[in-house]
């Protein structure tokens, strides 16, 4: 083989490698090199494989940086999202605890809960969540439907 071909293969290996090994780190920067080396060896085919490594080391310099503030634009577009969480519905399954803390069912999971604003509810009763620190979620309990039943729980005497 001639040297611009094994120089071509060289970095269509490199190309590939880099950007299989961006799919597991989602850092930008490897997707910068292999962009880099995907370009060299597009160049390749023209300039002789003598000066292929100084072309990739250009292709670095330009695209690296760029890769680092495309990183940081997007992460900062992320930042702006609103947490999916709050405002979703929660049955209530039982509580409170000695820390007045309940016991809430929330996609399918347990969750600890705390009722930030609304009456102390009872195993049953439907809450939004309002907040959340950590895993523990912040409720706001809806009113009880009146519908004739007596309710689950007696009403609490601790205010």
């Amino acid at each position: 083989m001639t040297l611009g071909v094994t120089m071509f293969m060289v970095y269509v290996v490199i190309a590939f490698g880099a950007g299989l090994a961006e799919l597991f780190t989602g850092t930008f920067y490897l997707a910068a090199v292999a962009l880099a080396a995907l370009f060299t060896a597009i160049t390749g085919l023209l300039l002789p494989g003598t000066v292929l490594h100084w072309v990739f080391l250009g292709f670095c310099l330009v695209l690296l940086p760029t890769g680092l503030w495309l990183r940081h634009r997007l992460a900062a577009k992320t930042k702006n999202l609103g947490d999916f969480d709050l405002g979703q519905g929660v049955d209530v399954v039982s509580g409170p605890d000695s820390n007045q803390q309940y016991s809430v069912r929330y996609r399918g999971a347990e969750w600890l809960a705390v009722v930030d604003d609304g009456p102390a509810p009872c195993p049953g009763d439907r809450a939004v969540i309002i907040a959340k620190t950590d895993n523990l979620l912040h409720l706001g309990v809806l009113p009880r439907q009146n519908s004739g039943k007596e309710p689950l729980c007696p009403p609490s005497s601790s205010s």
